[in-house]
């Protein structure tokens, strides 16, 4: 562990080797550039070292026990936090220590039981040529000279079951937006050098959104060496550790808009279900949405985003989806940004009765629009609208008045009457 003099870091960033290599020459200077770094919050420098395959050979071992290595590896997560205090720790992992991290991080997790934070101290995974799919070289006369291959092995059990549990418990994007839609805020990004001859690319991107890979020159040791002239993969982890601030006290303030909004509906009262989306959403949006939707709950009518409890317990359906982009990122025609609204599009096509509101916030919205429709099939429409705003307060009065428009549009669904009385009531006749 380098730690600063003063022991003012909160965060810290853990390597851990791949097969064969070790805590300080597998990584050449990127140690002591992360500790020199002045761009982002002070960071601590963490150096995981195990012994494998010769290395291991020298204590007499056939290869490393990478289970026993992966359990002590969750046991250092809770000692870096209850112990010595980090609030944030970010794992970049070489080859097979990408393996050794992903299965560290799940029996963490795991560990933590029900009830546990979406946002714990896990800031992100970087991994650098981890074969999440297989290596090549895992061949089975190999296989019986190092144990380690089995680890690394075409569709091994440790990979089926890390894939598994990241897939459908670990929300791997890095955006504020995607808060609420897994159990854990964990983005991973990866690495792969154009010229590496032991993990294949697809194996090395497999599982990382696009957005989160990066490309590089070099091959599977230059990988993860950068010096002070090509330094491309450490100025990513730095971009990592900036933006995740951000995202997590999106999260935390999802989290607390959730709890919050448990105990809020009135009991019985039929629920409205919206849900934000965006490519890239911003704090002064996320408190638009939540402004708009406690102003359209009524005591008739609950209006609720589908992250809260309530709603994903009974596990309906959205019925308002609001896609929200920056001006900027539409004019500029950002993929990310196509692909969320083209995604959202695909959405309501398959969901009968869902109300798409895409939404193109700056001054600049009404060329946006006509930028976003030329993404989207030629209208005639059914329930979806393109909106434009300057502002997000414009766009919270946008997404009430919606609101009311779905409500008012079904009143068997969601009964209101200004007697306060449920529609139907009455008698037969009003049917």
């Amino acid at each position: 562990m380098h730690v600063r003099p003063d022991r003012r870091a909160t965060a810290a960033i853990v390597f851990v080797h791949g097969l064969g290599g070790d805590g300080y020459s597998t990584w050449g200077m990127w140690p002591e550039l992360v500790f020199e770094q002045s761009a982002t919050e002070p960071l601590d420098v963490i150096l995981f070292r195990y012994a494998s395959f010769h290395k291991a050979w020298r204590t007499r071992k056939s290869g490393a026990d990478l289970p026993f290595v992966a359990a002590q590896l969750a046991d250092w997560v809770r000692s870096l936090t209850e112990e010595h205090g980090y609030t944030d720790i970010y794992f970049v992992a070489h080859s097979l220590g990408g393996l050794v991290v992903e299965s560290a991080v799940q029996q963490y997790l795991t560990q933590l039981g029900t009830g546990a934070p979406q946002v714990t101290p896990i800031a992100a995974i970087f991994v650098l040529a981890a074969p999440r799919l297989g290596a090549g070289l895992a061949l089975g006369a190999f296989r019986q000279l190092i144990p380690e291959i089995e680890w690394l092995r075409d569709k091994s059990p440790q990979l089926l079951a890390a894939e598994s549990f990241f897939s459908s418990r670990v929300e791997s994007l890095g955006t504020a937006a995607s808060a609420g839609y897994r159990e854990f805020l964990i983005p991973r990004h990866s690495a792969m050098a154009g010229g590496d001859r032991v993990v294949s690319k697809m194996s090395g991107l497999f599982g990382v959104p696009e957005q989160q890979r990066l490309r590089l020159n070099g091959n599977h040791r230059t990988i993860v060496k950068p010096d002070r002239m090509n330094q491309e993969q450490h100025l990513r982890l730095l971009r990592i550790v900036k933006q995740s601030g951000d995202i997590r006290r999106a999260w935390r303030r999802q989290s607390h808009h959730a709890e919050k909004f448990k105990f809020r509906p009135v009991p019985h009262a039929p629920i409205l279900v919206t849900e934000l989306r965006s490519d890239d959403i911003n704090v002064t949006w996320e408190q638009a949405y939540n402004r708009a939707v406690s102003m359209a709950s009524s005591d008739e009518v609950s209006v609720s985003d589908c992250r809260n409890s309530t709603v994903t317990s009974s596990r309906r359906e959205t019925d308002i989806l609001v896609s929200v982009h920056a001006v900027e990122n539409i004019m500029n025609r950002d993929e990310r940004c196509e692909a969320v609204i083209r995604g959202s599009f695909a959405q309501h096509q398959r969901q009968h009765g869902l109300m798409l509101l895409i939404v193109v916030i700056g001054t600049a919205h009404e060329r946006a629009r006509d930028v976003v429709q030329s993404w989207l099939p030629d209208p005639p429409y059914r329930s979806l609208s393109i909106e434009g705003v300057a502002s997000p307060g414009e766009f919270s009065d946008l997404l009430v008045a919606w609101a009311g428009v779905m409500i008012d549009r079904d009143p068997v669904r969601w009964p209101r009457s200004a007697s306060g009385l449920s529609y139907g009531t009455e008698g037969s006749d009003l049917v």
